[in-house]
């Protein structure tokens, strides 16, 4: 008996603790964007001293500044290219000759969208070789999906 009791209470508590509300409901937002609104890089080295409180390893790095440039292919609106074109004054003379290969890029794309990387894409935010250009792949919350080749160069 105490057994079926407990079972009836437990669906009781099922049906009761489950929502009925399906109208009157805020119709929300659906984002339909699937861009890179921004791009900035940097440059990470690695000082050869070590932080006292960890006794890791000490890491600098300098925002480079530079021209953004977003275009969409003609051809293909939903392919577009992203440049940015920085300056390495900031850049310790001894590193400047491989700055391409410890970049670290940064994106910022529309609202409530995602960024993958496409093939050998490396991760974003992370110091990695761009001295080629690399593809991701932008989804917008609705589903929408935009190629994006990002292009990184120093001013020549």
């Amino acid at each position: 008996m105490r057994k079926l009791l407990n079972m009836l209470a437990a669906m009781l508590l099922a049906v009761v603790a489950t929502s009925c509300l399906e109208h009157d409901l805020e119709e929300l937002e659906v984002f339909d964007g699937c861009d890179i609104t921004r791009i900035d890089c940097a440059f990470r080295w690695k000082t050869g001293e070590t932080h006292p409180g960890s006794g890791a390893e000490k890491v600098n790095q300098v925002y480079l500044a530079g021209a953004r440039s977003y275009e969409t292919d003609e051809a293909d609106p939903s392919k577009g290219v992203c440049t940015i074109k920085y300056t390495n004054n900031a850049i310790p003379d001894q590193y400047k000759a491989n700055a391409e290969t410890q970049m670290v890029v940064y994106v910022t794309i529309s609202t409530a969208a995602i960024i993958k990387p496409i093939g050998d894409a490396p991760q974003l935010g992370i110091p990695a070789d761009w001295t080629k250009d690399h593809q991701y792949e932008v989804t917008a919350a609705n589903g929408d999906k935009k190629v994006w080749t990002i292009v990184v160069e120093p001013y020549q």
